[in-house]
């Protein structure tokens, strides 16, 4: 029997060395997790860390986890971080909508969109618009401020992007705000085909391995749906541009930082620039770390407008891209695009 223990730090490339730890000993009978040491935990650690842990279960059936140090840790069961992965401590997942500018660990269907789509005669995307919107005014305990679209947009841009291209089931998420340090954290995973593999489909895009596909998809005008010669609907406001990952990664490093993996790669941006990760195992589909600075967010349409066009410049440089002028949804959120109609 082997004891690993979860790392005292929330930092990233802690929790990738922890998880390449667990992968390291993928060939023993018994593994043993001790949470004793946890410290501070932030949702990217506990959407990563549970995403990684039931895939490892997955792929190696013959090996017994348990957890021993955990009963103490009252906020990580708070947050549903020890159900996520299958131990019996703490809340279930999706159990509570959350509150006190916090959002516990959620599972969301994709079958559930879907019918509410139905049943509203709705778009998707609206559902998943105001799925979003819950979510930002439940962290920013506030309704109508830049701070809520601001939220609003990024993070229905990142869930956009699992619903129409991952192929994934579910999208699962938590989120924090932490009004004094003026930071608001957001996870969201999936558990889809992957950016290398969703990039594939666009003709245009030469995808070696994961590294070049998340540079890619955070390239405006980019995705599996956008290029030269594909049937594209431009009334269609939801239409995939390929704008919606570059805008919302624009909207994190005003001060904040976002980070993208997928495959065996990572890859971090910032306000000082371009960090690449080799996660050294694999990232079944796509997670996703927003951290917004709320001190340096003004109203949502100034800021689009900015990234927008300089997007633009960009994308005329880019082979192969198709009509690279960003949909309406890519530039406001759907009350503004409706307006304008």
């Amino acid at each position: 029997m082997t004891k690993i223990y979860f790392p005292n730090t929330c930092a990233y490339n802690a929790i990738f060395d922890f998880c390449n730890e667990i992968e390291e000993y993928a060939d023993q009978e018994q593994l043993v997790i001790d949470f004793s040491r946890m410290g501070r935990v932030e949702p990217f650690t506990m959407i990563y860390v549970a995403k990684f842990i039931r895939d490892f279960n997955r792929r190696n059936k013959q090996i017994t986890i348990s957890c021993c140090g955990h009963k103490e840790k009252e906020y990580a069961a708070n947050m549903a971080f020890f159900r996520a992965f299958g131990l019996k401590h703490g809340r279930e997942p999706s159990c509570t909508p959350g509150n006190t500018r916090f959002v516990p660990f959620t599972i969301l269907r994709i079958q559930t969109i879907t019918d509410e789509a139905e049943q509203n005669w709705k778009a998707e995307q609206d559902i998943i618009e105001e799925r979003s919107e819950q979510l930002a005014q439940i962290l920013s305990q506030q309704e109508g401020t830049s701070l809520v679209d601001a939220l609003t947009f990024s993070i229905r841009e990142i869930m956009r992007n699992v619903y129409e291209h991952s192929e994934s089931k579910s999208i699962e998420y938590c989120a924090q705000y932490w009004p004094t340090y003026h930071k608001v954290e957001i996870a969201i995973s999936d558990s889809g085909i992957g950016l290398r593999e969703s990039l594939k489909l666009n003709p245009f895009v030469e995808v070696e391995n994961d590294s070049d596909a998340i540079q890619q998809a955070l390239m405006p005008a980019i995705s599996s749906k956008n290029y030269k010669g594909a049937r594209i609907d431009t009334s269609n406001p939801w239409h995939n541009s390929g704008f919606g990952l570059y805008m919302s990664s624009r909207i994190c490093r005003l001060g904040g930082s976002f980070l993208v993996c997928s495959g065996n790669h990572g890859i971090k941006l910032d306000e000082s620039g371009k960090e690449h990760i080799d996660l050294k195992h694999a990232c079944s589909g796509t997670v996703v770390r927003l951290v917004l600075n709320t001190s340096k967010l003004t109203e949502l349409s100034t800021m689009l407008a900015r990234f927008r066009d300089e997007g633009y410049e960009v994308a005329k440089h880019i082979k192969g891209v198709g009509r690279y002028t960003a949909s309406a949804a890519s530039q406001m959120l759907s009350r503004d695009f409706k307006e304008t109609a």
